[in-house]
């Protein structure tokens, strides 16, 4: 078939089913636990991408290791 054939169709004319994508949430990883977190698309994942869970765990961690209680 040569460009411009006379048996070619536009291609809007073929009828496709046409799907559109969207994205209600963006999934990022926790380096800690390895759970998977969402958030909003416009939101940026936190750097390095650890969860509130892990995230306040460690710093309770850290103030008891400041304050000399042993867990």
């Amino acid at each position: 078939m040569t460009h411009g054939s006379s048996n070619t169709q536009p291609t809007s004319d073929l009828d496709l089913p046409m799907h559109t994508v969207t994205w209600s949430s963006v999934q990022w990883t926790c380096l800690v636990c390895g759970g998977a977190e969402e958030i909003d698309p416009e939101e940026e994942a936190p750097t390095p991408p650890i969860c509130p869970s892990c995230h306040r765990l460690a710093v309770a961690e850290a103030l008891a290791t400041l304050l000399g209680v042993r867990r």
